[in-house]
């Protein structure tokens, strides 16, 4: 009896497609690799020779053995002791001569800047002062002949040295810029150097007679109060 081989079973899709048959066979196959990346180097990292190199740009230098003088700006000049005691504590740092430079150039910058703010306060103060007596409706208009009658004044003291020791004082306080000291010495000045009106009064009735009358006799004048 022959046997009639088994209808296969074909089998849809929900949409009326039929389905794949075979049997999904898992390859083992191995695939292909990237031979740049198929061997790993086992060579270690090259090491970074510049951290080996001494000379190496951007490694400190160390302390010298001993600093050179340090550079200061024109007209100021460093303290042989402050030098002294900072390039004991440059040294303790582990600073170059560049390094110490640097800080040697902050400081010199700091107190020259320290320095320089009570005369730059001072300068201004006399400007204004200046500017204030100008600007005064009274006396700014006569500012030379203020100048003129104070010098008067002084020299008439009769002392060359005190009258040039006095106007030394007053340049070096400002005190000669101020508007209360010109205004009143100024004031005072005129007392001294300028004459007054001198009143006319009726003569004096001891010794003397008045206009237009006849002469004295000998004993009126000798005792004019007598009737």
């Amino acid at each position: 009896m022959t046997e009639t081989p088994q209808e296969t079973q074909i089998e849809r899709t929900p949409t009326g497609e039929i389905k794949d048959q075979g049997t999904t066979a898992l390859t083992t196959e191995k695939a292909p690799t990237d031979p740049t990346t198929e061997t790993k180097s086992t060579t270690p990292p090259s090491e970074d020779k510049s951290l080996l190199n001494k000379d190496a740009p951007g490694k400190p230098e160390g302390a010298p053995e001993t600093y050179t003088d340090f550079k200061v700006p024109d007209g100021y000049e460093l303290d042989s002791e402050v030098a002294k005691e900072a390039s004991g504590i440059f040294k303790g740092l582990g600073l170059s001569q560049d390094q110490a430079q640097t800080l040697v150039d902050f400081y010199t910058a700091k107190t020259t800047e320290a320095a320089s703010q009570p005369y730059d306060l001072y300068k201004q103060t006399r400007e204004t002062w200046r500017t204030e007596i100008k600007a005064d409706p009274e006396f700014g208009p006569k500012i030379e002949q203020i100048k003129a009658t104070v010098s008067k004044a002084l020299d008439g003291l009769g002392d060359a040295k005190l009258t040039s020791e006095f106007k030394a004082a007053m340049d070096l306080t400002g005190a000669g810029d101020n508007p209360a000291f010109i205004k009143t010495f100024y004031k005072l000045a005129q007392q001294l150097t300028e004459g007054g009106h001198v009143t006319g009064t009726a003569p004096s009735k001891f010794g003397q007679k008045e206009p237009g009358s006849g002469p004295q006799s000998a004993a009126k004048a000798l005792y004019p109060n007598l009737p």
